[in-house]
């Protein structure tokens, strides 16, 4: 997986979209990709965030070495939200983020890449969301190689929780509406003792919805 290409091609799609966009417009968009996210009672910390404004345009962030404690490392985190609407055409919504080498839990998980991406589009006779261009590189849990794991792959963490791999989750009727969130890695911290949700941790995090 070439990160590099990756984020080249979305930003070329970024320059392109807003260019159709008709002020007034009845179609509407949102997106929001980061690369870290950590929740826990002493821990609220979002890294490398975008987020797209009203009217559509192109947004970047990006942050070199993230760590958060004995939770999180990340290299290289790139994060990226465009769309357009038109009130002829419709709307159009792409977000990504994408990481270099991550580090979870002291090793407990590790990738070499993440890219997470979310595209919806509505107009033309079509209505639809999709995850696709997502992927893990060389990703290791709890010991244990995965290579490309289906979408909402579930995984125990023993003493730890649990992990979703590549989730993704639409939102929207299909019709007039269209949405989508994919979390490349998305881990739930567990109380050992009982099993009470304690925080969360979502590496390479993409959303993207659109509608009329």
């Amino acid at each position: 997986m070439n990160i590099d290409n990756f984020r080249r091609a979305v930003l070329i799609v970024g320059l392109a979209l807003p260019m159709s966009w008709t002020a007034g417009s009845v179609a509407a968009q949102t997106a929001r990709s980061y690369g870290v996210k950590v929740s826990t009672p002493t821990i609220n910390q979002t890294a490398s965030s975008a987020v797209l404004p009203p009217g559509g345009d192109m947004v970047t962030n990006s942050g070199q070495s993230i760590v958060v404690g004995s939770l999180v490392t990340a290299q290289d985190a790139f994060a990226i939200v465009t769309g357009d609407a038109d009130a002829t055409d419709g709307s159009n919504a792409v977000s990504s983020a994408t990481l270099g080498a991550v580090s979870l839990l002291s090793g407990l998980i590790t990738a070499d890449g993440v890219v997470a991406v979310a595209s919806s589009t509505i107009g033309g006779n079509a209505t639809g969301s999709d995850a696709e261009g997502s992927s893990l590189a060389n990703l290791v849990v709890n010991g244990e190689s995965v290579s490309y794991p289906a979408p909402n792959t579930w995984m125990a963490l023993p003493g730890v929780g649990y992990v979703v791999l590549n989730e993704q989750i639409p939102t929207g009727d299909g019709v007039t509406t269209s949405g989508i969130t994919v979390n490349m890695i998305h881990v739930v911290l567990l109380d050992a003792l009982t099993g009470v949700q304690t925080g969360e941790i979502i590496i390479g995090s993409a959303s993207s919805a659109v509608g009329n």
